[in-house]
């Protein structure tokens, strides 16, 4: 089975609901998203979707799969997509629509029928908006009202929680579950578990990480945090991230004793219970590792 299988069952009706946020981290207002997925034959399939939100368009592009990578041939999206699993893809692409450069994560859920994703849009290294997406696939006719947090931008444009009245990243408590692991050549190893436990003291947040995949020695960094981003202080890991809505985040962090930096990006989901994450490794510029998986909330 190739990593593009999972993907190519996902023919159907899509429809979901995101949340924009500015570069800053600041919300801007909800989007909704249709996607009609459709193999047309050739290794190809064709996306016809619109986007309506504090930006929008529509149109269509063909992928084409090539088993252990995916071709966006356009018109409305061009770029590369690297499934890293059947459940996750990783992109890099260019939306003309609007004149944005993109990196996508994409994440199908265990019931195979939502999917996750972040998307970091920018014009040339400059972060003009995050999207953080929920999609739910369409069986019937009848498509469920998406979860939604009640407010306007006007008001929610200021709080970094969103409306949430936390910021769900940093709530005591522990984030633990199995996460997949890739090597340098993304050929499958063990799954491993992984722990993250969160104590949280005003605007210092101190979080204990086991289980890396790439770097087996626990650590504990505390961070400083404004709350749309978080920094460390020195150590022997390192780094900082920024906070998108209280549930979303990306950063980079240096790990001093195998001197490798990892690229984390995480997203909670809705009910907030649950996030998915992404770990990929690096020495220097070249990839060694990724690891990812879905982890679990248990209040302290």
């Amino acid at each position: 089975m190739s990593r593009t299988d999972g993907f190519n069952k996902a023919a159907g009706k899509w429809a979901g609901t995101a949340e924009v946020y500015s570069g800053e981290g600041r919300f801007l207002g909800n989007g909704t998203d249709r996607r009609n997925v459709q193999e047309i034959g050739d290794n190809r399939i064709r996306i016809d979707l619109s986007f309506l939100g504090p930006f929008k368009f529509s149109g269509h592009y063909i992928i084409e799969d090539k088993k252990t990578e995916r071709l966006y041939h356009g018109p409305v999206n061009v770029g590369y997509a690297e499934p890293l699993s059947n459940t996750l893809v990783d992109s890099n692409s260019y939306w003309a629509a609007i004149g944005m450069t993109q990196r996508f994560l994409l994440m199908v859920l265990p019931d195979g029928k939502r999917q996750v994703s972040m998307a970091q849009l920018s014009r040339g290294d400059q972060l003009i908006y995050t999207v953080i997406g929920e999609n739910h696939k369409v069986d019937t006719a009848f498509e469920s009202i998406p979860t939604l947090v009640n407010g306007t931008s006007y008001d929610l444009a200021n709080d970094p929680t969103a409306g949430r009245g936390e910021i769900l990243l940093h709530r005591n408590g522990s984030w633990a579950g199995k996460l997949s692991v890739l090597n340098e050549n993304m050929d499958e190893l063990p799954t491993h578990d992984y722990e993250e436990k969160v104590q949280v003291d005003g605007n210092q947040v101190e979080i204990q990480y086991a289980g890396f995949a790439l770097d087996p020695e626990p650590a504990t960094v505390k961070f400083t945090s404004n709350e749309y981003q978080a920094w460390s202080p020195p150590g022997d890991v390192v780094g900082s991230y920024n906070i998108i809505g209280g549930r979303a985040s990306s950063g980079h962090f240096q790990h001093l004793c195998p001197f490798l930096r990892v690229w984390r990006r995480e997203i909670v989901l809705h009910e907030g219970d649950a996030k998915a994450v992404i770990h990929i490794w690096y020495r220097g510029g070249q990839r060694v590792g990724a690891e990812f998986g879905i982890l679990n909330f248990e209040a302290a």
